[in-house]
This record gives structure tokens, C-alpha cells and sequence, in this order.
């Protein structure tokens, strides 16, 4: 009715100016036609009003968007705004009606919505013609100077649609603090022609979506902090995936150069004290097939899926570093080479290190700590060709442990999977100075002679008086852990994990008992 009196109003005002100038008997004809205007203008009003939009209501609908995705990828120094623009589509012959547009949480107020007009966060009974679309305005407002807990690295939100009971959402993402953020849908691989690249600034990098190496060299000296954005996402052909990764191609190549004093750490995003000890919150570190000459020494690697994946033929010399949290493996190496150092792996949601399908692996000082009903090590020198693994295809295995624990809360923490035993030189390991957990792998039908390939180990039961605060992932020896003094003395190994010197007599595990 607003609308009748307006147009009512505009003409009135248009019809007086017209008769100012005009004669009497002009006058009185143009008032009785601007009278059955006024009248014809009513009733089509007053009939358009009885009309109701017919809505489609089928259970199918499904809205499209422009994006499934807004993401602010803006960093302010301060306080200020940044819009995005949706288009909401409806793709229908009839008209459809979409009973809420809201943002999900918006905890802290930092996005806020024009909905085809109308500025508001919450909007109901929205209205799209058939073929036809809306715009939504969205906006963020960062102070990246807030702490974490009110804007993490990448403050994230959702924009729910439901319309006819289904509902939809497309994703608020926003940069929270100052960083160096790595968005790799814009940079792709990260080549630089064989050269190197080296990452020494002190605000620390946020990785956003896959990092990929690929002809050049990555290198991340003392103190640097990476910090992964993972999680489950979708790409434009509707396939899930995980995201969060670093992949090392065959011509590309990972250099962690940490200290003793300035570790290298790669953990997740969210730093608030709740996330730190939860795994499985980015995918991991997945250095392909060929890639040679990988270091990491003296780093910090937690909250992974699969913490470090090595593929056929490359190779990783890895030193003083920490794999923590990890939610499926710790290390998985598939017929590569691995040299480990003074490295901790404890709090896995699965196996600890597997060697799988042969390759080259000397561990020396480690600690394998499992805490779950999986083994602490695997090593197995073949893979299936079929589903039921009835016919395998071998590769030799040579696997050496020194001053290692192997150790957990099951009776078994050791898994030797021999997969051609016709030719011993497909399975050769070697033990020495380790603590292991081991009780049915000594059963006739397994490996009953492994003692004779363990020189000088310690077969322990249960995990009491070995570490010093398993609870707070405080993994050093206790002062009563059988570990002190037991390890064999290893030429150029002079220190533990933590930097501190090893005695005449070093105890095995990657932490030496300080007395």
C-alpha cells in the first residue's frame, strides 16, 4: 500500500502542474480523467495484492553459489574491513523462498552480511524469482593485535542457507594476525630453478591449503614456525580431501636447519593450549618418490595425520627432531632410505614408524613409545598385488637399531613381516643396545630366534618406572628406568635430543638421564 500511495502522490503532484497554465473547460475534463487514473491505479494494486507468489516447495532444492568459499585473505596492521561478494542462485522455473540466511557462530563479530539490501546478520524469508539470484555483501572487521583466542591465524565461520528444511552453508574464512600466509591455491608449486629458498622471517608462516616443492630447496633455518591449516575440504568437482600438506617432489628437496636453542616447529594453527596435544588436525609432510637429499634436524612436528611419508627411493636424514600427536603414523617410509638420529615418536593414534616394502632404515638413540593397541615398529619388506594379499611383490629390507626403545603398553610392540623367507637377504635387521616389548612375536610359527639378531636388549613388560611423566608427554628416563647406562657407546653421537652430553655409559632412548 506504501507503493499505491506513493505513485498516488506523484501523480497528484505531476496532474497539478499540468492544469496551471490550461483553460477552464480543459481543466474540468483532465480532473475527471485524473480521477479514473487514480481509480484504475487502485484497483490494479488492490488486485495485485490479493495475488500470492506460488513458491516451490519440493524437498530437492538445492541453492547455488557463486563460491563455496569467501575468504578474506587480507592482513591488517590494524583495525579494519575487507568485503566479499556471493551470488545466491536459483536455478528453479518457480520462485523459491529461503527461510534463513545466518551467519553460524560469529563469536567475536568480526563478519557481517548485506543480504540483498538489507544489512543484517540474520535474514528471513528471503525471496529469489525462478532464474533468478541475490547478492550477499559480506564483510570482516580484524584486529590481528587480538590474542589468539579471539583471532586465531585463520579465523573461520560458515553462512547457513535453509530453504524448504535443507540446509546449506558456504564457508567465511578470514587472515587473523600478522604472518606470512602461504595461500598455495594462488602460488602452486614452489619452484625457484634448483635454487633455494629460505624462509628467516621472524613472524611465522601459516600454510593455507598444499605447499608443493618442486625444483628448488626449502630451507628453514633456527627458529622458524610453520603453522598448518588443515582440515577436510572439497574441490570444484565435489571430491572430499585433506588438506594441510607439504609435498617434496622428486626435484624439489625439505632443509630444517633448527637449533638446540631455536627448534623448527610445523604443528597446527591453533595455538590456544586445548589444541596442542589433539592430533590429526593437517595432513603432513609427504616427501614423493626420488627425492634425495632431505634434512631435518633439531624440529618439532605435532598434530599431523601422517607426520613424515617417504616414497620409493628418497632418502631423509633425520636428527634431535620430535614427532608428537600425531593421528595415524608417525614416519612411514615405503622403500626408502632413512637415517634417524636422537628422534622421539610418541603419542600416536596408530603405528609409530613403519618401514614398509624394504628399503634402508638405522635408527639410532630413538624413542618408540605406543600408547594404543597398534605396534610401536613395523618392518615389512613386500606389498600386496591382490586383496588378500595372496601373492606380494618383495624388496629387500635392511633395518639397523641402536640404543633404541621400542616400547609401549601392549605385549607386542615389534611387527616383522617377512614376505619372501626363501631368500634371507630380502630381511635383514639387526638390534643392538635396544629396549623392546616383545612376547608372541617369539612363538615358533613367528620369529623365535629374533634374540639372536638383538644383541645385548632389554625385554621389558609394561611401561612403570621408565619415563619420567608419560601423562605430560615427558618421555626422559626416570630414576629407575632400566634404560640408564645400557646403551652401547656410538662414535660422533655425543649428545641427546635435548643437546645435553652423553656419558661414557649412554643410556638408550633419544634422552639421556641427567644425574
Amino acid at each position: 500500500m506504501k507503493l499505491l500511495f506513493y505513485q498516488i502522490e506523484q501523480h497528484i503532484s505531476y496532474f497539478c502542474k499540468l492544469i496551471r497554465n490550461t483553460s477552464p473547460e480543459k481543466q474540468e475534463r483532465m480532473v475527471r480523467l485524473h480521477w479514473v487514473f487514480i481509480l484504475i491505479l487502485l484497483a490494479i494494486t488492490l488486485i495485485s495484492s490479493c495475488y500470492k507468489e506460488e513458491f516451490y516447495e519440493g524437498s530437492d532444492i538445492e541453492l547455488r553459489f557463486s563460491s563455496d568459499t569467501l575468504t578474506f585473505d587480507t592482513v591488517f596492521t590494524s583495525r579494519g574491513s575487507a568485503t566479499r561478494i556471493l551470488k545466491v542462485y536459483n536455478d528453479k522455473d518457480k520462485a523459491i523462498q529461503i527461510s534463513e540466511i545466518r551467519i553460524a557462530t560469529n563469536k567475536n563479530n568480526q563478519f557481517r552480511l548485506n543480504i540483498d539490501g538489507t544489512s543484517s546478520n540474520t535474514v528471513k524469508d528471503v525471496e529469489i524469482g525462478p532464474k533468478d539470484s541475490i547478492y550477499i555483501f559480506a564483510e570482516t572487521h580484524i584486529n590481528p593485535d587480538d590474542p589468539l583466542s579471539v583471532s586465531p591465524f585463520i579465523v573461520t565461520d560458515s553462512l547457513m542457507f535453509k530453504t524448504n528444511e535443507n540446509e546449506q552453508k558456504v564457508i567465511l574464512q578470514a587472515w587473523g594476525q600478522n604472518a606470512n600466509y602461504i595461500n598455495t591455491s594462488e602460488i602452486g608449486k614452489l619452484s625457484c630453478n634448483l635454487g633455494e629458498i629460505v624462509w628467516d622471517d621472524p613472524k611465522p608462516y601459516i600454510i593455507y591449503g598444499i605447499l608443493r616443492i618442486d625444483s628448488c630447496t626449502l630451507t628453514l633455518p633456527p627458529g622458524t614456525k610453520v603453522f598448518m591449516h588443515g582440515g577436510i575440504n572439497k574441490d570444484s568437482e565435489g571430491n572430499f580431501y585433506y588438506d594441510g600438506n607439504i609435498y617434496v617432489y622428486k626435484k624439489g628437496r625439505l632443509n630444517i636447519e633448527g637449533s638446540a636453542e631455536k627448534p623448527v616447529i610445523i604443528q597446527t594453527d591453533r595455538l590456544e593450549k586445548e589444541y596442542q596435544d589433539i592430533n590429526a588436525q593437517w595432513y603432513g609432510i609427504f616427501i614423493l618418490a626420488e627425492s634425495k637429499g632431505n634434512k631435518i634436524q633439531h624440529a618439532e612436528i605435532k598434530n599431523a595425520t601422517i607426520a613424515l611419508y617417504l616414497d620409493s627411493l628418497a632418502t631423509l636424514d633425520l636428527k634431535y627432531t620430535k614427532i608428537l600427536h600425531a593421528g595415524a603414523w608417525g614416519l612411514y617410509s615405503r622403500h626408502a632410505t632413512v637415517n634417524a638420529e636422537n628422534c622421539l615418536f610418541a603419542d600416536i593414534g596408530s603405528y609409530n614408524v613403519i618401514i614398509d616394502y624394504g628399503g634402508n632404515v638405522n635408527m639410532t638413540y630413538c624413542t618408540i613409545y605406543n600408547n594404543n593397541s597398534d605396534d610401536a615398529l613395523v618392518l615389512k619388506n613386500y606389498k600386496c598385488l591382490d586383496k588378500n594379499c595372496s601373492t606380494v611383490d618383495p624388496n629387500p629390507l635392511n633395518a639397523k637399531l641402536t640404543n633404541c626403545i621400542i616400547y609401549g603398553t601392549s605385549k607386542d610392540e615389534l611387527l616383522l613381516s617377512d614376505g619372501y623367507k626363501s631368500d634371507p637377504a630380502f630381511f635383514k635387521y639387526s638390534f643392538e643396545n635396544c629396549l623392546v616389548q616383545v612376547q608372541d612375536l617369539l612363538k615358533p610359527n613367528q620369529f623365535p630366534y629374533f634374540f639372536d639378531n638383538c644383541t645385548s636388549c632389554l625385554n621389558g613388560q609394561g611401561d612403570k618406572d621408565l619415563f619420567l611423566n608419560i601423562e605430560k608427554y615427558d618421555y626422559r628416563p626416570d630414576t629407575m628406568a632400566i634404560v640408564i647406562d645400557k646403551g652401547k657407546y656410538v662414535s660422533g653421537i655425543t649428545r641427546d635430543i635435548d643437546f645435553n652430553f652423553r656419558d661414557a655409559a649412554p643410556d638408550i632412548g633419544c634422552y639421556e638421564f641427567i644425574k
